[in-house]
């Protein structure tokens, strides 16, 4: 299958869920998860019409974001999609449109540092542990008292959540972890009406996942196929 008639599937697949949801094509984000496909696979998508890609290491995210230059056929926004080292904060501030997993508070002070002697703001995503202790992300239970805690940081705005709950072979068991994701996100909207996004669902479970109120996909294989051993 072509690059092409992956993105066509994907978007026929993310434009079906939509519907059955009642929800419309435009509230939802794909973002292509391109970390370790060279930077023409990247452009040819760019040219195909994608434009979110998602990247999950700092120093590939700096080096393609500076490489891409005017290459791009459209609009090209970068996506940090990993887990951020604060000694790699320097390489994604500035670059990238959003941040999708903070999960310490010493991670915001250091956005928030960087993002301030760059004259720039950082929009980011809470990232919630999805349930296995190998996994990064804060306790649902901790979420409130977190953004109370980051809400004296003036360059860095917190905007979401973020998940990844365990891997099934039916995408349906991952449904309760996306709704308890929307959940979480509602309890806290009151209070901080910014936090509009749902970053949740990959390329085995993403159409549950719109069904579940997804805003942000982070789709890899479906559009790509299978990632390479090395850039």
């Amino acid at each position: 299958m072509s690059l092409k008639d992956s993105i066509d599937e994907v978007e026929r697949r993310i434009a079906e869920a939509c519907r059955r949801s009642g929800r419309s094509r435009e509230d939802v984000r794909l973002v292509a998860v391109s970390k370790k496909f060279p930077l023409g696979v990247i452009l040819e998508a760019n040219r195909l019409g994608l434009q979110d890609f998602g990247e999950n290491y700092a120093q590939e995210l700096r080096d393609k974001q500076r490489e891409a230059g005017s290459g791009a056929a459209g609009t090209l926004r970068w996506h940090f999609i990993g887990a951020l080292q604060r000694n790699k904060v320097k390489y994604v501030v500035g670059k990238a449109d959003l941040v999708h997993a903070v999960d310490n508070m010493a991670l915001v002070a250091e956005l928030d540092k960087r993002a301030a002697a760059a004259g720039t703001r950082v929009r980011a995503l809470v990232e919630i542990n999805g349930g296995e202790d190998s996994k990064n992300g804060i306790r649902g239970s901790d979420l409130k008292e977190f953004l109370e805690s980051a809400s004296g940081f003036r360059n860095v705005s917190l905007e979401g959540l973020m998940m990844m709950p365990p891997y099934f072979e039916d995408p349906e068991m991952s449904r309760p972890w996306f709704s308890e994701l929307r959940e979480m996100r509602e309890k806290v909207s009151g209070e901080f009406p910014g936090m509009r996004e749902l970053s949740m669902g990959m390329s085995s479970d993403f159409e549950v996942a719109i069904e579940e109120g997804a805003t942000i996909l982070r789709v890899g294989s479906a559009l790509f196929g299978p990632r390479p051993e090395r850039v």
